[in-house]
């Protein structure tokens, strides 16, 4: 039996027992961990209320060997995030980023998607502007983060780029543009119309370049719906993501 001490981001909490809790932890040197927290649960408990999800902190745990769960010795808080709690469509938000993480993100070390993580849910605490824009281009930066980010500068059958004042498609299988001249070369149905405006929107959302500061999403039924889809295509083998569900509901 190892003792673990690393970095860790709560994802999600569960009872367990009268006492304690099962912790899903994202950590910075094992990935994705479960651990039980014995005790959480009591008035007096040593953990107090700190095992709360989208909470950083230090982890400190006994992984048993060729087990799934492990054993929370203690937990250092460095950053808690309950004001999310107080807004939904913020609250909404930092759950995509989450389930995202609990659906796909792999069981060994991951640096560059924990971090990502953990700047997309400071964004949501902090974030002063559209709070909608914000979760679009954080769960993209999750979603390029995993490997899966599409491109909308060129076509993805010419490789050139498509007129500004054209419409285009959304090409999910491929993940790119199709221009108009390349259309009746795709086959597959996998493909939604982009006006221009919403492909100009499309690329600024997944721009590394996106600022915090820019002005309201004007197509956002629009650009959840490639968000969604996407994900349901390349990640999450159709099945939607339950937090998905109620951010659009939120936002309805």
């Amino acid at each position: 039996m190892a003792l673990v001490t690393t970095e860790a981001t709560i994802l999600k909490t569960y009872e367990y027992s009268e006492t304690s809790k099962i912790l899903r932890l994202f950590t910075r040197d094992a990935g994705l961990c479960s651990v039980i927290a014995k005790g959480a649960r009591r008035p007096k408990s040593r953990f107090g209320g700190l095992l709360e999800p989208f909470t950083d902190g230090v982890a400190t745990f006994y992984a048993k060997e060729g087990r799934e769960l492990h054993t929370l010795s203690a937990f250092e808080l460095g950053c808690e995030r309950q004001t999310l709690g107080g807004q939904l469509v913020r609250y909404a938000g930092a759950g995509l980023l989450t389930e995202i993480v609990l659906r796909f993100a792999p069981s060994t070390a991951d640096e560059r998607l924990f971090a990502q993580l953990r700047r997309g849910l400071d964004r949501l605490v902090e974030e002063q502007g559209d709070v909608e824009r914000a979760i679009l281009e954080e769960t993209w930066r999750m979603i390029e983060s995993l490997g899966f980010a599409p491109s909308v500068e060129v076509c993805s059958v010419c490789n050139e780029p498509p007129p500004a004042d054209q419409a285009t498609h959304f090409d999910l299988a491929n993940g790119g543009v199709v221009c108009n001249r390349c259309r009746p070369q795709v086959k597959h149905p996998n493909l939604l119309r982009l006006a221009p405006d919403e492909r100009a929107e499309l690329a600024e959302l997944l721009s590394e370049a996106a600022a915090r500061g820019r002005g309201q999403v004007e197509g956002g039924r629009t650009q959840r719906r490639l968000l969604r889809e996407f994900i349901a295509y390349h990640l999450a083998e159709q099945r939607p993501l339950n937090s998905f569900r109620f951010l659009e509901g939120r936002l309805a």
